[in-house]
């Protein structure tokens, strides 16, 4: 029979590290993640951008034969470098704007809403020559890791999607 020895429990020091790493890997990895997902929300808003900026000197350049909402859908996507169903989930709002009217401007930039069956309209409103036009753009992506750190802050819609938001401004070049 084995005798219990509470002295020589108390003494033993042979689970020390294990209480330390059970205490401190949770709080490492969730800081890991939560690097993670906001270098991916970064990434995603500079591609975004960049695409929404490329299209935007496009259209600015093309005043005669301005694009349609659903071109200038595809063009974003095309340039974009997230393009896995981008066309499901991009909303574009185009309008020619003039300067006094910018202090005006509130609220976010509308996103896809998926429980809708159709696109609501969207002020998408090509300009005419010299026209100072604000383009405001909106995609929805999914968490990377939707359950931990900003993955939970992020969501904005039922399917646990977040959206992110472009806005940019050009002035319509006329046509010589």
């Amino acid at each position: 029979m084995i005798k219990f020895n509470p002295n020589q429990f108390r003494s033993s020091e042979s689970g020390a590290v294990t209480i330390e790493f059970v205490i401190l890997v949770p709080i490492v990895l969730y800081l890991f993640f939560m690097a993670l997902e906001t270098g991916l929300w970064s990434a995603r808003e500079i591609m975004l951008r960049r695409a929404t900026n490329i299209v935007a000197r496009e259209v600015r350049l093309s005043s005669a034969n301005p694009p349609s909402y659903e071109e200038m859908k595809a063009m974003i996507c095309d340039k974009s470098f997230f393009s896995a169903g981008c066309l499901d989930s991009l909303r574009i709002q185009m309008q020619a704007m003039p300067v006094p009217q910018w202090r005006n401007i509130s609220g976010v930039v509308p996103c896809v809403d998926r429980e809708e069956d159709f696109d609501p309209a969207n002020n998408f409103i090509p300009g005419q020559q010299n026209d100072l036009m604000l383009v405001r753009v909106c995609r929805l992506f999914d968490p990377l890791l939707p359950g931990t750190g900003l993955g939970r802050k992020l969501p904005e819609n039922s399917d646990g999607e977040y959206g992110v938001r472009i806005t940019t401004a050009f002035v319509t070049e006329p046509q010589g």
